[in-house]
């Protein structure tokens, strides 16, 4: 009996942290739903808390506002897709084989059409809102940067690539090879695929770029 009377309890009592968290990850899954299907301008808390199951005071006691919940919806993308990138490249594999692995990790998120979407609204509402800019640059591409700069500094050491500052050279790999063509795909120029063309202009771009991070002895040794 008091076994059932502590059940009873607890389901009636206040969210457990767990539950918390499931709330949180369930309004951002809609919320990202309603943005991307209807834009920052016509999306509404209305909408947003009806596509949720939720009221709009559960809403706004959690984020505060909608441009609040907007940006925990794009950040939250990305660390749910850049946590991918954590686990190391194999560092046995050769300097060009270790960047084209993860300029495909980044390409096979980037170029899906539920991206496209995302880039749109971010671009559109940049302006408006310069601190979201801000954020997704600090979470986004800083953070591809930072998992392209290990690369190229275990390679530095390695005396594979003769680097004078590693980030500064991972920030132009990431805006070669990753940024350029999901701005295309964003813009409607090309297509949402990472098919035989776009590997080979992968294959070119880290080719060029590698050609660039070598000292003119070790491309002569290299037949670069």
């Amino acid at each position: 009996m008091e076994k059932e009377k502590a059940k009873r309890g607890r389901r009636m009592g206040r969210p457990t942290a767990a539950d918390a968290v499931r709330l949180t990850g369930h309004i951002l899954k809609s919320a990202r739903d309603v943005f991307f299907e209807h834009g920052f301008e016509r999306a509404s808390a209305d909408m947003i808390a009806e596509h949720a199951r939720i009221s709009e005071r559960t809403l706004y006691a959690r984020f505060g506002s909608k441009a609040r919940v907007f940006e925990a919806v794009i950040l939250d993308e990305i660390d749910t897709q850049l946590r991918v990138l954590e686990p190391t490249v194999d560092d046995k594999l050769e300097i060009a084989a270790r960047l084209h692995a993860i300029a495909d990790v980044l390409l096979e998120w980037l170029l899906t059409t539920r991206i496209a979407p995302m880039e749109r609204v971010v671009i559109a509402q940049a302006v408006r809102f310069p601190a979201l800019g801000a954020n997704i640059h600090e979470f986004g591409f800083q953070r591809a940067v930072k998992c392209v700069a290990s690369i190229l500094a275990h390679a530095n050491a390695k005396g594979e690539l003769t680097l004078s500052d590693p980030v500064f050279a991972a920030a132009q790999f990431v805006t070669l090879l990753v940024v350029a063509p999901m701005r295309h795909f964003a813009l409607g120029l090309a297509p949402a695929a990472n098919d035989a063309a776009a590997q080979d202009r992968v294959r070119r771009g880290i080719a060029l770029f590698i050609a660039g991070c070598r000292t003119p002895a070790s491309c002569k040794e290299q037949s670069c």
